[in-house]
């Protein structure tokens, strides 16, 4: 399979993309972020279907906006070109597979035939470099490549494989050339020993009889010393039980002198929690008579009343009464202020309109026309720009006929066609006279054109009378002059007569709305005067500036708000320290309750102080607490049912669980040296009479015999039948693995430029060095590990390049090369091409790379 080309309707951050490829090793550049595992991911999703969400570890690259899903790829088969189409994510997206030569549509199922047998995972396995698992790689062997290779093309192979790897696992549990614990090896080891056991078997008898009579004797003794043992451990773990109550005994002595009649009630946690909430109580409710206090000090204070409220309260009803006028002079105010901006607003208009008005002969205003005169300057100035430009055409027609001459140019084109005719007649049948009748002909028509041409030239007369014209300019002259004079127009263009006359009639509009406003504001001004007039009486408590008309009254309003807001502040200040006493007389009666309280708490139990109370509670905790630990020490010593001697020494005691337990040290290793010694002679016994069985023994050898002649053929049939699967396995494979264990050694030396010589393939992979020192993978570096997985991509894709040709994908695989293997892998690359094609993703390029491979993703 070659593709030549990618259509990508929507996919990630590619939407209606066509991407050309034009070269078997195709590298395809661009920076991070630019897109390219987004076209990886493309092709893989086109040829081999859409992931689903779980699958999907990078996402499924829903494109952005309406783009369709998908896209397609053209390529190219035994020499054949197709196109599949895949779109939409469920089920993998929809197929759609054309032949493109013969210009039909194929199946679904005649691409899967197509590309069969290699699906998602045997691609990635076989075509595809990207990054290295190394985990995974390090337990890659023969074996598991084996599987890779024969996977393809073969029906079952990884069920063969696993019955050939179960057949291998039973045959080397059987059988091993070195082995010891294989089943056959291990019955051939047994059949010696017999053989052996059979020649000697009847010269152990009497030795056996005198062990048995040891063996007896020795079990009495064993039997003597563990009833000895017994007893001592009892006498030991009486001993050590006593030896742990003695602590308890001793501390319960030293509570011999605590006694519960100490106990007095009254002084227990509860009775002090009740006095510290008394305390409590107490405290606060001081607080609170002292707060109650400053409280009364500060409504007392504050309780005082001022001039100003005196003449509120002596004045009210009036106060009140304009008070509630005073919306409606807010209006006046207003309106007053209003109509002065109106009225400078009127005369700014007249200005400026008077400014772009010219003025006449004695620098003033002329007048407005009315509609009639308007009309009639209007005909009078277009009747005269009529009858100016008649009779400026009159004097143009007289001037121009004047000045014209006569035309006389077709004579001179007629007398040149005669001159030719004649010249023509004299030359007779020549070639020049048939010329010269053309000329003569051309020129008699030019001539004809240019008379007519001329006669149409000519002015014709005018039927216009200057004079009445002259006439007519004069009437209209002397009524416009009379028009100048009744309007003021001296000293100003006709010209500028009319378009002035909008301006004029909207000053003498602003000017009869000025004079209309004006007796408004004097209205509302005499309004105005007359409700300040009635503050007079608070002059003296209230002042303002009567030219500030809404500044006033806001004034007026607020003091009297003020006025007011006094009157019920005080009000409330005598409301306040009224409830303020009350409350502290509650303040000071709830302190004296609460410390009559307290006086009899503490009479009640006889103490005189909290200090004092406070000592009889820690005494009476600390009583109760030792009273506690006296039951609890009774408690255990009772539990443990050990009689306390009287003036018990402790280190007698001591000594006394030292020597038991040495003494039960003593028979356990005697007990323990008998033991051995019985087991000794009883594996001495048992193999005598092993031994001794000769009959029974040449049987169990003939009974051996038989089971390693059984044993052998099983294993000899397991290891021909892994041979027989292997062998077709290879047969239905084609030998590839052979093959491909070979190209990958010539690969690997080539990238790693001859430093490596050899692959050495067994249950795991090592590589040796060319000075013939050998490594595991999992000792490589990075670098050379991409090597040898690239090494090993490159062999298994040209392997099976020949019978299931696909392109090899390679994402950014050398980042871990230094500069001369890089060079040595871009080499390989071009090889590789030669066979099957490459498409090499890198975000690196080097700078002497041939810029006719390089496709820059930046300029699609």
């Amino acid at each position: 399979m070659i593709i030549k080309q990618l259509n990508i309707y929507g996919f990630g951050r590619w939407i209606d993309q066509k991407i050309d490829i034009k070269n078997p090793l195709q590298m395809i550049y661009g920076p991070n972020e630019a897109g390219k595992s987004t076209i990886i991911a493309f092709i893989k999703g086109i040829l081999f279907g859409f992931t689903d969400k779980k699958h999907s570890i990078h996402g499924q690259y829903q494109p952005k906006g309406s783009a369709p899903y998908g896209g397609e790829i053209i390529f190219s088969a035994d020499q054949h070109n197709y196109k599949v189409v895949r779109t939409g994510l469920k089920y993998g997206g929809t197929v759609k597979f054309y032949d493109l030569d013969n210009d039909t549509e194929l199946t679904a199922d005649d691409y899967q035939k197509l590309i069969a047998p290699i699906d998602r995972t045997a691609y990635d396995q076989l075509f595809y470099f990207g990054s290295v698992d190394q985990t995974a790689f390090y337990k890659i062997g023969r074996d598991e490549l084996r599987l890779r290779i024969q996977s393809l093309g073969v029906a079952g192979a990884g069920d063969w494989m696993d019955l050939q790897a179960n057949l291998d696992k039973q045959s080397a549990k059987m059988y091993a050339p070195r082995g010891r614990t294989k089943k056959i090896n291990i019955q051939i080891a047994e059949y010696k020993k017999l053989e052996d056991q059979v020649g000697a078997a009847k010269d152990h008898f009497p030795h056996y009889q005198d062990l048995q009579v040891q063996l007896k004797q020795d079990q009495v003794k064993s039997r003597d010393l563990q009833a000895d043992l017994k007893t001592a451990n009892q006498q030991l773990d009486n001993k050590r039980r006593l030896q742990t109550v003695l602590p308890l005994v001793n501390r319960l002595n030293d509570l011999n002198t605590v006694d519960s009649s100490q106990v007095k009630p009254q002084f227990g946690s509860a009775d002090l929690n009740e006095l510290n909430k008394l305390n409590m109580s107490l405290t606060a409710e001081s607080a609170d008579v002292k707060k109650a206090q400053t409280a009364v000090d500060e409504a007392a204070r504050q309780s005082s009343r001022k001039p100003v409220q005196t003449f509120y309260e002596a004045h009210s009803d009036t106060i009140e009464r304009l008070y509630q006028e005073l919306p409606d002079a807010r209006k006046v105010a207003l309106a007053i202020e209003l109509g002065d901006s109106q009225l400078q607003d009127v005369q700014r208009q007249v200005q400026t309109q008077s400014a772009s008005i010219a003025k006449n002969a004695q620098g003033n205003l002329p007048q407005a026309f009315d509609d009639q005169t308007f009309s009639r300057v209007n005909e009078l100035l277009r009747e005269q720009q009529n009858l100016q430009e008649k009779r400026a055409e009159v004097t143009r027609k007289k001037t121009q006929s004047a000045e014209q001459p006569h035309g006389n140019g077709g004579l001179i084109w007629y007398g040149v066609a005669a001159a030719l005719v004649v010249l023509g007649f004299l030359l007779g049948s020549s070639s020049f006279g048939w010329i010269g009748y053309i000329l003569a002909v051309a020129a008699a028509v030019w001539g004809w054109y240019s008379a007519k041409g001329s006669s149409k030239s000519q002015p014709s007369p005018s039927h216009e009378d200057p004079v009445e014209i002259d006439q007519k300019l004069e009437q209209i002259r002397t009524e416009l002059t009379a028009v100048q004079q009744q309007f003021g127009l001296q000293g100003i263009d006709e010209a500028k007569w009319l378009p002035m006359q909008s301006s004029l009639r909207e000053i003498q509009r602003l000017q009869q709305s000025y004079q209309q406003q004006k007796t408004a504001l004097n209205e509302q001004q005499a309004k105005y005067q007359d409700y300040l007039d009635q503050w007079q009486f608070a002059s003296d408590w209230l002042k303002f500036d009567q030219t500030k008309h809404s500044t006033a009254i806001e004034t007026i309003g607020k003091t009297v708000a003020h006025w007011q807001q006094l009157s019920t502040d005080y009000q409330h200040q005598q409301a306040v320290l009224t409830q303020e006493k009350k409350t502290l007389a509650a303040a000071k009666a709830k302190l004296v309750e609460l410390t009559q309280q307290k006086q009899t708490f503490l009479k009640d139990r006889h103490v005189e102080n909290d200090e004092a109370f406070q000592k009889g509670v820690a005494f009476q905790a600390e009583l109760a607490k030792q009273l506690d630990q006296k039951a609890t020490l009774e408690s255990q010593i009772k539990a443990t049912k050990i009689s306390i001697p009287e003036n018990i020494d402790q280190d007698a005691l001591n000594t006394d669980v030292r020597e038991a337990t040495e003494k039960v040290q003593s028979l356990q290793d005697q007990l323990n040296d008998l033991s051995r010694e019985m087991t000794r002679v009883q594996t001495e016994i048992a193999g005598l009479i092993k031994n001794g069985q000769y009959y029974d023994l040449r049987q169990e050898l003939a009974n051996q015999q038989t089971e390693i002649v059984e044993n052998v053929q099983k294993y000899l049939a397991l290891k021909l039948s892994s041979q027989w699967i292997q062998s077709v396995l290879d047969i239905a494979s084609k030998g590839r693995l052979p093959k491909t264990l070979a190209l990958a050694k010539q690969y690997f030396a080539t990238l790693t430029n001859d430093a490596y010589k050899e692959i050495i393939f067994k249950k795991e992979i090592s590589v040796v060095r060319k000075d013939d020192v050998s490594f595991p993978i999992n000792e490589l570096s990075t670098g050379t590990l991409e090597q040898l997985y690239l090494a090993l991509i490159f062999s298994m894709a040209v392997g099976f390049s020949s019978q299931y040709p696909m392109p090899i994908i390679i994402d950014d695989g050398f980042v871990n090369f230094d500069q001369r293997r890089k060079a040595a892998a871009l080499t390989m690359l071009q090889q590789v091409s030669e066979k099957t094609q490459v498409l090499y993703f890198t975000a690196n390029l080097n700078a002497n790379t041939d810029s006719k491979l390089v496709l820059d993703l930046k300029t699609l």
